[in-house]
């Protein structure tokens, strides 16, 4: 037996041991965040619902261009789709609006199936600008559709009945579900076949063809199952507001946030939206108050990442701490 082979298992212990402590440790933060409610103000957990939905979205923006090579510049269309979705349907039907959540997902998903067919026709730079003309034709339909309010948009009724503290409560835990599970469905992806497919596509499309990758299944898929995330979190973000509005819901702002936090934190990766997200809401939270001089900072803020550090904040931290936490990097397998 060689010094290689005796090495092999304490280091296999300590990579389960390091995961096993990942795992506790966000278990454990899972359980403080959900205790929430019990301790901290409304304006806190107003916030909170923010972040999730934000950060939801931007980890399917990130998805979609950081693996599957979609950069979608109309993202906002599927907030608007969901949003619009769970408001119609739950003030018509007079619904909990909680259990018209996951409707507003398969309203999103099934929304992205019927763009999937034009969209997917073009590549590039056109698919990019695709997507926001057709995000600015759903505003413009929803700004002259008399039944969903026209300009003035919808309030959400079904929530009226619920005094304050529980409809609160209730948005925010809808959020912190949403945040955690676009995580584990993201690092579910990435470590399955689709994943795989996914990698090897944005790699080389010629070269993943070439391999048996079903190219357009691949993209499909990723492209339903980020739009349902980004419709879902978009439903949930309007419920924080108790209103619905054409130019609010179908807003480029939703786009540029989820692209300033992967820019920032990593595209391509899982742990760059969640540094992205912190960051982005840390910046606003502390300097919006300055005004332009605070989207003039943003812009420059992306300008300079782009340049020295193309990875984003992650990679600066992965170069010196070449750590995986949640275990979706792929090696080539070592004697």
């Amino acid at each position: 037996m060689n010094a290689g082979t005796t090495l092999q298992p304490p280091v296999a212990m300590r990579a389960r041991t390091g995961s096993a402590s990942i795992a506790i440790a966000l278990l454990v933060l899972c359980v403080f965040f959900a205790a929430a409610p019990w301790f901290t103000s409304f304006a806190t957990q107003r916030l909170m619902v923010e972040v999730f939905t934000v950060f939801a979205i931007a980890l399917a923006w990130n998805l979609l261009a950081g693996y599957g090579g979609l950069v979608v510049v109309g993202h906002q269309m599927f907030v608007g789709v969901g949003a619009y979705a769970l408001f119609a349907l739950s003030n018509k039907l007079q619904l909990n609006p909680w259990l018209m959540l996951p409707l507003a997902a398969v309203a999103a998903g099934l929304f992205a199936i019927v763009s999937a067919y034009p969209m997917f026709r073009l590549s590039g730079a056109h698919f990019a600008v695709g997507t926001w003309v057709l995000a600015e034709m759903l505003r413009i339909l929803t700004l002259n559709g008399e039944w969903l309010g026209a300009g003035g948009g919808m309030p959400l009724e079904a929530l009226g009945s619920f005094d304050r503290w529980t409809r609160n409560a209730g948005v925010y835990w809808a959020a912190l579900v949403v945040g955690v599970g676009t995580l584990v469905v993201a690092r579910s992806i990435l470590r399955g076949r689709l994943g795989l497919a996914l990698m090897s596509v944005r790699d080389s499309e010629a070269a993943a063809a070439a391999s048996g990758v079903s190219i357009r299944r691949a993209k499909l898929a990723l492209w339903v199952i980020a739009g349902s995330i980004t419709g879902v979190a978009g439903a949930v973000a309007y419920m924080n507001t108790l209103q619905v509005t054409p130019d609010a819901t179908f807003s480029l702002n939703w786009s540029a946030a989820a692209i300033f936090i992967a820019v920032l934190g990593g595209i391509g990766t899982l742990e760059g939206p969640i540094l992205g997200t912190l960051l982005y809401f840390l910046l606003r939270e502390n300097f919006a108050s300055y005004g332009s001089w605070y989207f003039i900072g943003l812009g420059s803020l992306a300008i300079l990442t782009m340049v020295f550090a193309p990875g984003g904040a992650w990679s600066l931290i992965a170069r010196k701490w070449p750590v995986d936490p949640f275990g979706v990097r792929r090696d080539m397998p070592r004697k």
